[in-house]
């Protein structure tokens, strides 16, 4: 498990609080990434998932008891399950030259997030919390970020086929 952690957050942004040392050697700092408009990429699709699936991470804050977390774990990585495939279909119909690549890296999220559930009922609840923050800062804030981003100019119409960098909006 802290190898996982270690690997989810290898390049987060510091800013989501999951990029320090400090931060890393105590996860109870850690706070969830909130949505913010640095992150859309300007494919309303693609955008509103993104948007619901840290709704989701977020509802794993606070009190809860076994039942609603194991079935808010349920509903989060059936709805990140069908975000990738979208997201897949999208890239394969534009062509994207970088597909089987992100493939590989939507293949690696689905595997931590299946570990996760399997691990689920032999975990307090802030465990599974605290699992959720790092798969939201760590892996899926960077995929975003970085990786979302270069796939994005081939969504659009007379699209360069350069990488767009991320929007900084003071967030």
């Amino acid at each position: 498990m802290a190898e996982d952690r270690r690997r989810l957050n290898r390049g987060a942004d510091d800013a989501i609080g999951g990029g320090t040392p400090a931060d890393r050697a105590n996860p109870d700092r850690l706070v969830y990434a909130d949505w913010s408009e640095r992150l859309e990429m300007g494919l309303p699709l693609i955008d509103a998932q993104h948007k619901r699936f840290f709704e989701l991470a977020a509802s794993f804050q606070g009190n809860g008891d076994e039942v609603r977390v194991i079935k808010t774990l349920a509903i989060l990585s059936d709805y990140i399950r069908s975000h990738l495939r979208d997201e897949e279909a999208l890239m394969a119909a534009a062509h994207y030259p970088g597909l089987e690549a992100h493939r590989r890296q939507h293949a690696e999220f689905r595997s931590l997030l299946a570990a996760l559930v399997g691990r689920a009922r032999q975990m307090s609840l802030d465990a599974i919390a605290d699992e959720v923050k790092f798969l939201v800062n760590g892996w899926f804030y960077r995929h975003i970020i970085t990786v979302d981003f270069e796939y994005a100019p081939y969504l659009v119409p007379g699209h360069s086929g350069k990488p767009a960098a991320p929007k900084d909006k003071g967030t």
